[in-house]
């Protein structure tokens, strides 16, 4: 099957400027030539005009959740339940809800960073089978933290682990469970833990060589691995682990930011998230507590976030979204503040992502040889980066996704 897309601009996300009035043919899910307009002979193909519009890669969230809290996505009454009663079946359905959301957000893939029951891995199947419509999934298995480390009511994300061969053995069982990136748990969440145990948020948790263990088995068959952070202290020891991307990253020191220049250790910010439970908290249900700490919180860490920036520290674009205002969109944005040009925004959602999950080989850019995940938007987000909203036609691999599934539109006036 051949499509030739001619599009008023095209953002390829190499890093090269927009150029206007292109053509782009795919073949069999993959980019085979790229020209002006005119110049590339596609008999037989089908033609997309689009004079008005700007073409770029599907978008990459290195951060999502399918399964967490399960926040209504558009529309209705937020659930913020996490009962361990609820049934399989019932979280399928609303994880392939949430699925479709992202993918109509324009996001064409997605790294999935944790769930119970593995079901991430679940989901990975079932859209790469054509069960359900979402993006690609890149799947984190539950959380392995220590002993003790999950606050109350969210165990049933994760697993608790004593001690080096404990680590060891939960992350082959994870390996095996057929996890892309397993997830290590090194600090509390923004929350600073529940119950009886409430710390400074992101507390310490984990040892460098109980991580490192994991990292060991991880790496043994080319699987990555990554390190939910909060302080300072988790990071580095993340880093000292081999850990081959960081979480969060909400505080950081000079020593931090040198050790990640040092092993060129790239951060996965979200800052989405303490800025939709600031804004939203209260609303959605998570308390007072958590809305004033995500707002402390927030503007320490866009601080941090941009000296890293500043230094050149490798960030890509995920959101931590459990929730529909967290959008892949608004991470962007809120990397904007700290300092980044519109065009590297996109880029950390794009070509950066890529390279990050080792995917850059078949997606990220819109080159010649990569598979056709593209988006249609009506504006150029290189000029304003909230025009990363307007997202008008979705392809997978060359084939498009039948739209619409929602109508964002009040969706993005609220995250905007």
């Amino acid at each position: 099957m051949k499509i030739l897309f001619n599009v008023g601009r095209l953002l390829d996300a190499t890093g090269a400027p927009v150029r206007e009035n292109m053509s782009v043919l795919v073949e069999d899910g993959r980019i085979t030539q790229i020209g002006a307009q005119g110049t590339i002979e596609a008999a037989g193909a089908t033609v997309i005009d689009e004079p008005n519009k700007t073409l770029m890669p599907g978008l990459i969230d290195l951060h999502f959740h399918h399964f967490l809290l399960l926040l209504s996505p558009i529309g209705g009454a937020y659930d913020v339940s996490t009962s361990t009663d609820e049934l399989i079946a019932t979280k399928i359905f609303k994880g392939a809800n949430a699925a479709k959301v992202w993918l109509q957000s324009g996001v064409t893939t997605v790294r999935d960073a944790g769930a119970g029951q593995f079901l991430a891995v679940a989901i990975k199947e079932a859209i790469r089978d054509g069960y359900t419509p979402g993006a690609r999934v890149i799947a984190s298995g539950p959380l392995i933290a220590q002993t003790g480390g999950f606050r109350p009511g969210s165990g049933g994300h994760g697993v608790e682990v004593t001690g080096v061969d404990e680590a060891r053995r939960e992350a082959r069982l994870h390996l095996k469970a057929g996890v892309d990136v397993v997830k290590i748990y090194g600090a509390s969440t923004i929350g600073g833990g529940g119950g009886r145990l409430i710390s400074d948020p992101g507390w310490t948790q984990f040892t460098v060589e109980e991580m490192r263990a994991i990292v060991e088995e991880a790496h043994k068959p080319k699987r990555l691995t990554s390190c939910h952070t909060g302080s300072e202290q988790s990071i580095k020891n993340a880093v000292l682990a081999g850990v081959d991307f960081i979480d969060h990253a909400t505080f950081m020191d000079q020593e931090c930011i040198d050790m990640l220049l040092e092993t060129n250790t790239p951060i996965v910010p979200t800052q989405a998230i303490a800025w939709s439970l600031e804004k939203y908290g209260v609303k959605m249900g998570f308390g007072a507590h958590i809305a004033r700490v995500s707002g402390e919180v927030s503007e320490k860490s866009m601080k941090c976030l941009a000296d890293a920036y500043r230094q050149g520290v490798r960030i890509g674009a995920g959101t931590d979204a459990d929730n529909p205002h967290a959008s892949l969109a608004k991470e962007c944005e809120l990397l904007v503040e700290i300092g980044m040009s519109n065009m590297e925004a996109v880029l950390a959602a794009t070509k950066s992502a890529a390279e990050i999950l080792r995917l850059d080989r078949d997606i990220g850019t819109v080159e010649v040889g990569k598979l056709a995940d593209l988006i249609l938007l009506d504006k150029d987000p290189a000029q304003d980066i909230r025009n990363l909203t307007t997202v008008s036609r979705i392809f997978q691999s060359g084939k498009e996704v039948v739209l619409p599934l929602y109508d964002l539109t009040s969706f993005y006036e609220k995250v905007n």
